[in-house]
This record gives structure tokens, sequence and C-alpha cells, in this order.
């Protein structure tokens, strides 16, 4: 085989990038996971699990992203922090790119970016993220106990995440929509049907999105922006594989997700078996 750095890069550090890179370093390949943000994705955004068969009394998504972390670097997977720009594809080798200016030869790519939460397209959520605007309500729920927090949305996520915070003793509100985000230097208010509500922080839960942004002039995608993969989970490059939330027709579970990384792991080694 080339002489590459990695046998096989994964971009993404969900269920399915990790259940993919433990099954490929078990059968002895170097593997690299690189990960934007937390390690465990969007497990970490999840504050319960119910559909996972290994964990039949449910478990937390941190919890499970820790179980999953802990088993992927015990089987011999390295992970890194890195925000992947670009993957080029040539005759003998794949390059992913960062936006640190890095650069990575490897066999072949794994695509698990996973989704995250749709935006308003309000500029206020930029500029206020981190200032009342909620990312992760697992994570952050805690700062706003007895304080008025409004969720946006009208369905599952948004009524999974305003049953979590009302638990908590936060004082909530769910709205369907707002028209603006009040604030300057953090989170004052919400603008609903043209009334103000009091706030100091806001959870946009209306709905998810892939993170393919960044694949737009690389790969094929569907009209909603998730990656074509056929059923073997090739993308239409060679050796570019997508698994999880990220490709066509996925399941939207977490057991579906890891069901995707082992099955992406099984084609990985028949492809570096060509090289």
């Amino acid at each position: 085989m080339p002489g590459f750095d990695w046998d096989v890069v994964i971009v993404g550090s969900g269920p399915a990038g990790l259940s993919a890179g433990s099954a490929l370093s078990r059968a002895g390949r170097r593997i690299l996971v690189l990960e934007r943000d937390v390690f465990g994705g969007a497990l970490q955004h999840v504050d319960w699990i119910a559909d996972y068969a290994a964990y039949p009394q449910g478990i937390s998504g941190a919890d499970l992203a820790t179980a999953l972390l802990e088993h992927a670097t015990a089987d011999g997977m390295t992970l890194e922090q890195a925000d992947v720009s670009g993957v080029e594809v040539f005759s003998q080798s794949r390059w992913v790119a960062t936006s640190e200016g890095r650069g990575l030869s490897c066999g072949v790519v794994i695509l698990a970016g996973g989704s995250r939460f749709q935006r308003l397209g309000l500029a206020e959520e930029d500029r206020l993220r981190g200032r009342g605007i909620i990312d992760c309500t697992p994570c952050d729920a805690g700062f706003y106990i007895g304080k008025p927090v409004v969720v946006v949305g009208s369905g599952e996520y948004a009524s999974r995440d305003q049953a979590y915070l009302h638990k908590l003793g936060v004082d909530v509100t769910m709205v369907p929509s707002v028209e603006a985000i009040v604030g300057q230097e953090r989170v004052e208010a919400v603008v609903h049907a043209a009334q103000t509500i009091p706030a100091v922080g806001v959870a946009v839960r209306i709905g998810t999105e892939p993170n393919t942004q960044w694949l737009a002039d690389l790969l094929e995608l569907d009209a909603d922006g998730h990656i074509v993969v056929n059923e073997e989970f090739q993308t239409e490059l060679r050796y570019v594989l997508a698994a999880g939330d990220i490709r066509v027709a996925n399941s939207g579970t977490v057991a579906g997700a890891i069901a995707d990384g082992e099955a992406a792991a099984r084609r990985a080694l028949a492809l570096l078996a060509e090289l």
C-alpha cells in the first residue's frame, strides 16, 4: 500500500464516525478521526436516548458519547480537533485539508459529520451565540434554572427540549417561530407575533440539517443537503464514503448511525485492499 499518513481519515466523531473508527482500528488499520466541535458530535446535545438496544434502559447522550469514545480509543483510533475545509481525490491517494492549513494523505475518507440544528437566519444568532443562544440544552440548562428561556419550534426537538428545561425548573416558553432576537451583549427577549417575550436564553429547535455546506462543490447532494451514496455508502468519488445522518435515506437514529459506521468500515477495508 502507498505511504499514506493514515489508512482512513474520518470526518466527524458522532456515532457513525466512532463506530467506523473502532471497526477499522480493530482490523489493524491506522485511523484518524477529525472533529470540528466536541468529541461525540451531536450526541452531546441529546438528553436521553431510548432507541439503542445496547442500553435497553436508556442512556444520556453524553454518557453514550463517552462510552463510544472510550471504546474507539481503546481500539487504537486517534482523535484530533480540526475543522476540515476540503477533500481532494487523486488517482493514488486522497488529501484532507483543514482550515488551519494542514493536509493529510490517506487511502479512504469517510464523511460522518452528522447534522446540526437549523438556524432561523437572524444575524443575532451568530452575534449572541454563547451569550444566550443555546446550542446544547443538556450542557447549558443548569445556567438557566429559575430564569426565562424560549424554545423556538413546534416539532419533536422543541418539545423534548421544552420538557427537559421545565423538569429542571427553567421558566420555559415554547413558540413556533420568532421574528427577532433582542439583546446587545446577551439575549434579553424575543419577538413572536409582534409580542416581546422576555428571555435570557433561546433554543432554536426548528429541525436539523446535514453538515454538508462545505461539500456543495465536491459531491452530489440531495435537495435537503444530504450526500448521495449508493448501497455501499460510496459517493460519486471512489474512495470517499459517507455514513450516518449526513447521507441520504439515513434512519435518523443512533442505532442506525452506528450500523452505518460499521458498514462503511467494511466497505473501506475492501477499498483499501485494492490499493
